[in-house]
């Protein structure tokens, strides 16, 4: 069954496992962004998300080194994304870290942890499986636009500024 109805845009990028390819993948999600119609909040959400999971993946992904590759792809449209981010590192699920414990005061807090818990924040629906040989981490959202009153009293939808729908 197809979702085209539903998400009418689907592109992929291939990323090296490199921290620079974070640019690329920021204008690649930009340009998306734009096609789809997404407000300026949702493409910084989903940057951010994308950004923390390709960085763990970079940075503990391929402990032996070499040159590997990140698959990202998004089904967009303009109410909701979906983004699914596969690569060959070594299995690992953020899904089973524990939320850091921000009772703490910043100075007693473990590091890390945060970024992946700013990610199930910003998502409404957050997935890992490991098959084939390969962790894949889905991911979606969906947009909620805030009408506002003009001055002259009429509605109008103001697409710079949403809600999240799933919080």
């Amino acid at each position: 069954m197809s979702n085209a109805w539903q998400f009418p845009i689907a592109r992929e990028i291939q990323l090296h496992n490199r921290v620079d390819e974070l640019e690329r993948l920021n204008e690649w999600l930009e340009a998306v962004g734009e096609e789809a119609g997404w407000p300026p909040r949702a493409k910084l959400d989903l940057s951010l998300a994308c950004e923390e999971l390709i960085v763990n993946i970079v940075n503990y992904g391929f402990p032996a080194g070499g040159e590997h590759y990140i698959s990202v792809s998004v089904s967009a449209s303009p109410l909701a994304a979906e983004l699914k981010i596969e690569d060959a590192g070594v299995p690992f699920n953020p899904l089973e870290e524990a939320d850091p414990d921000r009772s703490l005061e910043l100075e007693d807090r473990d590091i890390g942890g945060l970024g992946i818990f700013f990610v199930k924040q910003l998502m409404d629906d957050i997935h890992y499986e490991r098959t084939d040989e390969r962790n894949r981490f889905r991911m979606s959202k969906t947009f909620s636009y805030i009408n506002k009153k003009t001055n002259n009293g009429k509605q109008e939808d103001n697409t710079d500024e949403y809600r999240d729908a799933g919080h």
